[in-house]
């Protein structure tokens, strides 16, 4: 909060206290902008992993009904003749 003087230029002290009031402020804006980040990127990396194993289980699913569809002693599985 700054003294109103109407006119009057600021004194030493009101300018001392701005700029302490100033360094305070960006202070506070820069750690929550950090902290705004450091969430974001933790959840992006969350997210990426859940992606991840959701891709190497649909692969790992693929690759084993692959097997299955070509196993001669499955079910349904190719014959040779």
């Amino acid at each position: 909060m700054t003294a109103h003087n109407y006119g009057k230029p600021p004194t030493a002290a009101q300018r001392e206290a701005q700029r302490h009031f100033r360094e305070t402020g960006a202070k506070v804006a820069m750690s929550e902008y950090e902290r705004t980040q450091a969430a974001f990127h933790a959840n992006r990396e969350r997210l990426k992993a859940e992606r991840l194993a959701r891709e190497a289980e649909a692969a790992a699913r693929k690759h084993k009904n692959l097997i299955a569809a070509h196993s001669p002693n499955v079910h349904g599985g190719l014959r040779h003749r």
